[in-house]
């Protein structure tokens, strides 16, 4: 019985890179349904989106350099 070969370890930054488009969908979801709801205009929350893709940007490149 053959076992097929350790998978390779992915690349630095991998995992980030992978969870910003989720997240930045999920802040979006959430800015627009607070919109729906008359909490918060979404033409005043937009730049939260900014914001989670800069810090998800930002963790990406801290992940690539702790390794």
């Amino acid at each position: 019985m053959n076992t097929p070969p350790p998978l390779p370890d992915p690349p630095p930054g991998a995992l980030m890179r992978a969870v910003t488009g989720p997240l930045l969908l999920i802040t979006l979801g959430v800015l627009l349904a607070m919109d729906h709801l008359g909490q918060v205009s979404f033409g005043r929350t937009w730049p939260a989106l900014l914001i989670v893709f800069g810090a998800c940007k930002l963790m990406e490149r801290v992940g690539s350099t702790s390794v």
